[in-house]
């Protein structure tokens, strides 16, 4: 069944960061051709068919399982060639919405491909399904659902020929040898030998999956094990914490926690009431 649906948004909506303005199905996709573009950004799932997306000169094969992103206010076609050319769609606003796109590698409108066309489908029917609720606050519980399917769309998107989603699930050899030997001695060697690749493609992996090289995400977990550790035992010294977390010493250590928390461990203390 053809369905469409724009949700009454008020004030409030449209102040939030990532908001729905539309969304809808369409058993056979009629030929659209927007010489200025849309307004909003717009991702359309193909559930059957193939058809193409036509964008500025270039032109581009969209078949079942894939997805095609809209940004707003670009010339842009699109068209069955395979009938029928089932789709579901949304288009959404806000000043997060870009940067999300970014985040997943989604630079420009065109045709992605993802490693679980059924989670995606699922979130947009998910979507279209809170807008019949009826439920108060609907805007904003249409934005969480989209901000929801914005981040899973990052993991799973199709970027090259790996996904997100992929590398990180690569890496998690790595994330567990860290997870138990922090508090040791770590080089990029060891934790490259974890999966037996070179420190080089090692180092690409985390950019690509975690947006960090690997001795910043070491870091960032003795970080983390150190204010455990305050915790845990409000009277340890600043030297001992820092040998019991894998720092060469209290200063870099120091240094470390400052860089990433914004403050010195002794007023991370202080502010969370330790002595």
């Amino acid at each position: 069944m053809d369905t469409m649906v724009f949700p009454t948004l008020t004030e409030t909506d449209t102040a939030l960061p990532v908001y729905l303005t539309s969304t809808g199905h369409w058993s056979n996709q009629e030929a659209i051709d927007r010489q200025s573009g849309y307004p909003h950004f717009q991702w359309l799932q193909v559930l059957a068919g193939a058809g193409e997306l036509r964008v500025g000169d270039q032109t581009m094969i969209v078949r079942a399982g894939q997805g095609f992103c809209l940004f707003p206010n670009e010339q842009h076609a699109y068209y069955s060639t395979q009938e029928p050319w089932e789709l579901i769609w949304m288009s959404f606003r806000g000043d997060l919405v870009e940067e999300l796109f970014q985040q997943a590698g989604i630079t420009q409108s065109g045709v992605y491909s993802t490693a679980d066309h059924d989670m995606i489908v699922t979130h947009m029917k998910n979507i279209y399904a809170m807008t019949q609720s009826g439920r108060p606050f609907l805007g904003l519980e249409c934005s969480k659902l989209v901000y929801m399917f914005l981040l899973d769309l990052m993991k799973v998107i199709l970027v090259s020929s790996h996904s997100i989603e992929q590398h990180y699930l690569k890496l998690q050899p790595v994330l567990q040898y860290i997870d138990a030997h922090y508090h040791e001695l770590i080089t990029i060697k060891d934790l490259a030998g974890c999966i037996a690749v070179t420190p080089q493609y090692l180092c690409l992996l985390f950019k690509k999956a975690l947006k960090m090289r690997p001795m910043a995400y070491v870091n960032r977990e003795r970080v983390n094990r150190s204010k455990e550790l305050m915790f845990r035992e409000g009277d340890i010294r600043m030297h001992e914490i820092a040998q019991r977390v894998g720092f060469d010493s209290p200063s870099y250590f120091s240094s470390v926690f400052r860089q990433l928390e914004g403050l010195s461990p002794e007023q991370f203390k202080k502010i969370h009431g330790m002595r």
